[in-house]
């Protein structure tokens, strides 16, 4: 706890040191590691079979790695839908760093819009504020394998059952920030790719990194129309806290273990590409 308690005063002074010049930044409220799998290890009808024997195989790389206590065991946490919507075949959004995405649970839907750079400080100064009461903005750190590491910035919020999504003057009335682009409203958005992805979450697996714990969750996409190969696989562990007050044994753990992931290569995915690049590749001609 010392260490967090250092860290959220050297938090406060820099948060306090920015709010007086002007060229503040949200803090990062949470950092995610990320590794693809390799789809095909999951096939069939029963994927939590290899989920539980990821697990396994994880759970002896934290104890050989940084020997730390963890919990829990995978479970199948989300069953949602998951569509991307942009213009084609200009793809003003994701030219433009957007990614604007819904999913859909049991019926219900949000949606959320979301800006990733490499620059903390050109992500961070989007204005990503939304319309919905229910509205929820987040700044996090994604950091995948050799360590790529982006900003995302997005706000997430709720959309009627009736709600159609057509034209980009939906996201931009959802979204107002939006309207700095100079869009053309009228312009048709649609489905990247035509894809509709079926998205299986396990989660409830955790390892002690310090004063916080890094949470995993594993990904699985499926193409809507064959759910027996998933076509995405991903790894992923998570710790976050709201004023980005991390301790040096906290990020020095989580480094170490992220590398020793990268070991894994029984599961890793060879020649891998983000969730949302499979997307946006899934039909070449979408973005011209």
């Amino acid at each position: 706890m010392k260490d967090k308690t250092v860290a959220q005063l050297i938090g406060l002074f820099l948060l306090v040191l920015f709010s007086t010049n002007s060229f503040a930044i949200p803090p990062v409220g949470s950092r995610e590691y990320k590794l693809l799998l390799e789809p095909s290890l999951f096939n069939g009808p029963n994927p939590e079979l290899a989920v539980a024997g990821f697990w396994m195989d994880l759970d002896q790389l934290i104890q050989t790695s940084i020997a730390r206590t963890t919990t829990g065991s995978f479970l199948l946490d989300k069953t949602r839908t998951i569509k991307f919507y942009d213009t084609t075949p200009t793809c003003l959004l994701s030219n433009n760093n957007l990614v604007f995405r819904e999913r859909e649970e049991n019926s219900v839907r949000e949606v959320t819009l979301k800006y990733r750079s490499f620059d903390s400080y050109v992500s961070g100064y989007q204005d990503m504020s939304g319309t919905e009461s229910d509205a929820v903005t987040k700044f996090e750190e994604d950091i995948s394998a050799h360590y790529s590491i982006k900003y995302s910035h997005s706000t997430t919020q709720g959309i009627s059952a009736t709600k159609n999504l057509n034209k980009l003057d939906d996201p931009v009335r959802l979204y107002p920030g939006l309207l700095s682009y100079s869009f053309d409203d009228t312009q048709p958005i649609s489905l990247v790719g035509g894809l509709s992805v079926l998205e299986l979450v396990y989660k409830g697996t955790s390892v002690d990194l310090g004063s916080e714990n890094g949470d995993f969750s594993l990904t699985l996409w499926y193409n809507s129309i064959n759910v027996s190969a998933p076509v995405v696989a991903e790894i992923s562990f998570k710790y976050k806290d709201a004023g980005g007050y991390y301790s040096q044994n906290v990020v020095t753990r989580a480094q170490k273990l992220f590398q020793s992931m990268q070991t894994m290569n029984t599961w890793l995915a060879v020649n891998s590409i983000s969730k949302t690049a499979f997307v946006y590749n899934y039909d070449p001609s979408f973005c011209q």
